[in-house]
């Protein structure tokens, strides 16, 4: 038997070492070849062979690399690309084109780990060995090679944060998908009680149409929407229910992305509807660039499809889709209810008298209108004494009440009454004869009480208030009336409950997250309606426009979450100093705004200088040090002769903190006094 090479050269070797020759040796022969001709400039002298070269060796790896996807040979694959850029360079002699590495390597990060392209980054430099030997492009190369190392950790960095925060996107659309298919079979219509069929049903039959309407309101300005529509499943096809157009002008076409949506029963964003020429669903007189469609469902049947458009592009994101989402599920339970309307007419003889009484509950998103037609409805069902309670923590607060002398106040503990069991217990209590008691009925003095009727109002088992009919007849209540108030109750604990879900995304659309001012839109709104005002009751108006001095070298010193501390403690300190009329904003950053109703220029100064004490006076702590802010503040008022918009009142106080800030911060300058 001869040696190893030479059975190796004879083909009689092993299969391994042929493989390691051929996977191995050979292209990296051909690598190094191409190297070293580009190092002594072969790519500028033979130019054609040396292409040919670069060619075969890119063409070797990438057979390697991506046919038959061995990840090892990643770096050399990528290497051989960025040698056939150097030698473009030196062939054509183009090297304003070093430029391209740096689109190469963010384009890499898509595909690549970290430590690859980080490696080849710090290969790239080999090309250029001369230019490191010569002194006068050693810096030149260095800020080079610097550049494209940055370039490769950032753009590496941001695509890994994208990948995670697509992959906990998915897990979230999982999840809902999941629990949509396990709902229980014992939420299905068939199974509901009479009682229940009418509580569900008076929460949603009742001008279901503009109850949605309302809510594509609310959806439209919590995503900054141009249009939002519910199109409903009818046939083989989707047909239009409610938009928030006026006119509704819109032309519903088959297929498109809502039909897709509703096909998939998946949730669809898309951003470059004009740029693919897709096909949305409908056609209407805007373009529309960006589109959210969720499909609406009730178990994993689809009833309809969810849309929100508009003409900006990627106006979109994933928390704009998850927020259409969740909005999507309040649609589902107005639908549930409205299904529900045939079996109510059939099971329930004293539904008409039931309607008349509640309808009008579920014509306002008012809490406090809520529970005037509330007490109104009960008295007309049970000719009575009514009081209705709102829960406020662990006390309950009288927000109406018929046929009772005002007890003067207006909370009240419900403990060692009788009240205090329904709390407990989360239910009704009749009481037809409350003399045989000891207790008091009420948490307020009450005179001649024969009976009462007090009924929990619940949401999703959590307690919103109690509703209490008193009698001064002993026996007061049949049971037909007690059913029909159980039934009112429920409708009002829905309404209830969906006034405070307005309430709060209507909060959350005009209020900063960190600060809870109001937000800058909102400002610019409100101080738009002051100068409407101004016409009719010519009041004065002044404005402040409030800069925390040297922010920066708190977030530089401290770190962020101490400077967004900061600013929420200025924040409360203008809450707190301000009158109740006045409208606090975060202007932007660490800059914030006070629109002072009705005060003019003095008082406009002495509010801003009780606002720079206070802060001034305020101290924080970070690290076990403790360290005080002061703020500068610019004043306009309006009316002034050079004031003829909200633009120019801006401008004029925001002239006037500048002013502050180079004369020394932490003051409050008039702009009457720096005009000049």
């Amino acid at each position: 038997m001869g040696s190893p090479v030479q059975e190796i050269f004879q083909g009689r070797g092993g299969k391994k070492r042929q493989s390691f020759w051929l996977k191995r040796v050979l292209p990296l022969i051909l690598l190094v070849l191409t190297f070293f001709f580009l190092f002594f400039k072969f790519a500028l002298i033979g130019r054609n062979v040396w292409f040919i070269l670069c060619i075969a060796t890119i063409s070797v790896y990438s057979l390697l690399h991506r046919v038959k996807k061995d990840k090892t040979y990643s770096i050399e694959f990528l290497f051989s690309l960025a040698l056939l850029i150097e030698g473009i360079i030196q062939a054509f002699t183009l090297h304003w084109l070093r430029v391209a590495y740096f689109p190469f390597i963010v384009s890499l990060s898509a595909f690549y780990e970290v430590k690859t392209v980080i490696i080849l980054v710090l290969l790239i430099p080999f090309f250029e060995i001369n230019n490191f030997l010569n002194r006068e492009k050693l810096f030149e190369e260095i800020a080079f090679l610097i550049s494209l190392v940055a370039t490769a950790s950032i753009s590496s960095l941001v695509i890994t944060a994208l990948k995670k925060k697509k992959n906990i996107v998915e897990t979230s659309f999982k999840t809902i998908r999941d629990k949509a298919q396990n709902i229980d079979s014992e939420t299905e219509i068939e199974s509901f009680s009479d009682e229940e069929i009418i509580s569900h049903y008076l929460a949603s039959v009742l001008k279901s149409d503009e109850e949605i309407k309302e809510l594509l309101l609310v959806v439209k300005n919590a995503v900054f929407a141009d249009s939002v529509y519910f199109f409903m499943s009818e046939g083989d096809g989707l047909r239009l229910r409610c938009s928030t157009d006026e006119s509704g002008n819109i032309i519903p076409s088959t297929g498109g992305i809502i039909s897709l949506c509703m096909k998939d029963k998946k949730p669809l964003v898309v951003s470059d509807i004009i740029e693919k020429k897709l096909e949305v669903g409908y056609l209407k007189k805007e373009k529309i660039s960006s589109l959210i469609a969720v499909p609406v469902l009730d178990g994993n049947f689809p009833l309809g499809v969810l849309t929100a458009d508009s003409t900006r592009f990627h106006a979109f994101n994933d928390a704009d889709n998850t927020t259409i989402q969740m909005f999507s599920k309040q649609l589902l339970r107005i639908l549930q209810r409205e299904r529900i309307s045939p079996l109510i007419h059939r099971s329930h003889a004293s539904l008409k008298i039931l309607l008349e009484e509640s309808s009008t509950l579920l014509s306002s998103l008012n809490i406090d209108l809520i529970a005037h037609r509330l007490t109104e409805g009960a008295y007309r069902l049970a000719p009575s004494a009514v009081v209705f309670f709102i829960t406020k923590g662990k006390e309950f607060e009288m927000v109406h009440q018929i046929g009772l002398p005002s007890p003067g106040e207006k909370l009240f503990s419900v403990k060692g009454t009788s009240l205090d069991m329904v709390v407990k217990n989360k239910e009704p209590l009749y009481l037809s004869d409350v003399r045989k008691y000891r207790f008091p009925v009420m948490p307020f003095k009450t005179d001649n009480i024969g009976s009462i009727f007090a009924l929990p109002l619940l949401y999703e088992n959590e307690l919103i208030g109690i509703l209490a009919i008193l009698s001064e007849k002993k026996n007061a209540f049949n049971s037909h009336q007690i059913s029909l108030l159980k039934v009112l109750g429920n409708q009002a604990s829905t309404s209830i409950a969906n006034a405070r879900f307005h309430e709060e995304i209507e909060r959350l659309a005009i209020t900063d997250g960190l600060t809870g001012l109001f937000n800058y839109r909102h400002f610019q709104e409100r101080l738009l309606q002051e100068f409407s005002r101004f016409d009719r009751f010519s009041e004065p108006l002044s404005l402040l426009i409030i800069d925390i001095d040297y922010f920066k070298k708190i977030n530089d010193t401290y770190g962020h979450q101490v400077g967004d501390t900061v600013l929420k403690g200025v924040a409360d300190i203008i809450k707190t100093t301000i009158r109740n009329i006045d409208i606090p904003a975060r202007y932007g950053g660490e800059e914030f705004a006070v629109i002072l109703i009705g005060t003019d220029a003095n008082g406009a100064r002495n509010m801003a200088e009780r606002l720079r004490q206070a802060v001034m006076s305020t101290s924080f702590s970070a690290g076990g040090n403790t360290f005080k802010v002061t703020i500068s503040i610019g004043i306009s008022t309006f009316p002034c002769h050079d004031v003829t918009s909200k633009e120019k009142l801006i401008e004029n106080a925001d002239q006037a903190m500048y002013c502050a800030k180079r004369e020394g911060r932490n003051r409050s300058i008039l702009w009457d006094g720096v005009k000049g």
